[in-house]
């Protein structure tokens, strides 16, 4: 066999796979546009940062409800309380009448039985009601910087990113294989 045939599909491979990694890079670099023979070249996550924000932000506010943000805060002040108010009755002024009566348990029963859960509901629902997960993420992103973006996609995707650039290389190595079989046939 002609070494010649081997020429196309390892030259294809090698296209394939730098074109894609050309490519991939090309999605957050250059992070400021420039000008090259007339054309303005920016990266696209750079230069479409607003409207991917835009986007993620409406993705989000359909996907999260007002029971989303209950269940959250829920669970944060139920740790919190947990944390605290219990702890202060143990260690507090009511453990002196602990020794001797159990009245800090007695107490602590009954906040935790009855007000304390009135007021988490009614604490929790208020809260939820005025949580804005545009404004929120609005904050976030003016944050953010380019930097961080391109890190976080690139953690998130970094297995479908390898994919992209290596299917590159077996996409040119098969067109360069097929350009060899038709020239074996036609040489």
């Amino acid at each position: 066999m002609d070494i010649i045939y081997l020429l196309p599909p390892l030259v294809g491979a090698f296209v394939g796979f730098l074109t894609n990694v050309v490519a991939v890079e090309l999605l957050f670099h250059p992070k400021k546009p420039i000008k090259f023979l007339g054309f303005k070249i920016q990266g696209l996550v750079p230069a479409r940062s607003g409207e991917i924000i835009e986007r993620f932000m409406d993705s989000l506010s359909e996907i999260l409800d007002e029971s989303d943000f209950e269940f959250v805060i829920d669970k944060a002040i139920t740790r919190a309380y947990n944390e605290s108010i219990a702890n202060k009755f143990e260690r507090g002024w009511f453990s002196f009448f602990e020794k001797y009566s159990g009245i800090s348990k007695k107490i602590e029963e009954w906040f935790s039985a009855s007000i304390i859960p009135y007021f988490k509901e009614m604490l929790t629902k208020s809260i939820s009601k005025n949580v804005d997960v545009r404004e929120f993420i609005l904050k976030k992103a003016e944050e953010i910087t380019d930097e961080q973006i391109e890190e976080l996609f690139k953690k998130f995707a970094k297995k479908e990113l390898r994919f992209i650039e290596f299917s590159g290389a077996f996409l040119g190595f098969i067109i360069g294989a097929i350009q060899s079989i038709i020239l074996y046939f036609i040489l």
